[in-house]
């Protein structure tokens, strides 16, 4: 990637629909786009540098300068969602996954749900690591059960990729950290660690609807 190719976010938004952290990144579509966001960019910061020009100038006006400076950066983050998404929507702007690897993390990574939740719809194997009874009273959708304990053979036994995307979590947080890295100790090179299904704010698959499946 070339300098100026990519802007990183930090902000998670939990509906899933956009997100841009450690994980996803935005990239644009054309040059076109880059010039565009960046114009978009430079003239709100246009704005704030004519806000302390007039606050340095205009001293005895400093409080209502300043709380209008404030009303301006809670319009412009506004701004700023509104016309990402709009770019989202027509193509002009793209959300792009970096593996652990691209981004040279070694070992395995933890993230919160809503990146866990967007991952999950890509091509990955979501794995929980407790018991199989809590697994059965409740999991995330798609997720296998490999209790810890057998993770390492039953690991062995699939003859994965290593290059595989994995996302492990468990009924306690420290659990999913375990298996996780004990997969990463494995070899495997984009593993990801979500904390516990507790605090899961998705859908999940509860036992009676195990039940009612295999009826």
């Amino acid at each position: 990637m070339k300098k100026g190719d990519v802007i990183e976010y930090t902000d998670e938004h939990q509906n899933g629909r956009e997100i841009f952290n450690e994980v996803y990144i935005m990239r644009y579509a054309d040059k076109r786009a880059k010039y565009e966001w960046n114009l978009f960019l430079y003239v709100q910061l246009l704005i704030f540098v004519l806000a302390m020009i007039l606050n340095y100038f205009f001293t005895s006006y400093m409080p209502y300068i300043l709380a209008a400076t404030i009303v301006l950066f809670i319009i412009c983050y506004y701004m700023n969602t509104k016309k990402r998404r709009e770019m989202l929507a027509k193509g002009r702007i793209k959300k792009v996954r970096l593996t652990n690897a691209q981004r040279g993390v070694h070992g395995y990574m933890t993230i919160k749900p809503a990146t866990a939740y967007e991952i999950m719809k890509e091509d990955c194997l979501v794995i929980e690591v407790s018991m199989r009874e809590y697994y059965d009273e409740m999991h995330a959708p798609e997720a296998i059960s490999i209790p810890l304990e057998i993770l390492s053979d039953k690991i062995d036994e699939m003859g994965l990729d290593v290059n595989k995307t994995i996302l492990v979590y468990g009924r306690e947080e420290e659990k999913s950290k375990q298996g996780a890295q004990l997969l990463a100790d494995k070899g495997f090179k984009d593993v990801y660690a979500f904390g516990s299904i507790m605090d899961w704010p998705y859908d999940v698959v509860l036992q009676e609807e195990n039940e009612a499946s295999l009826a």
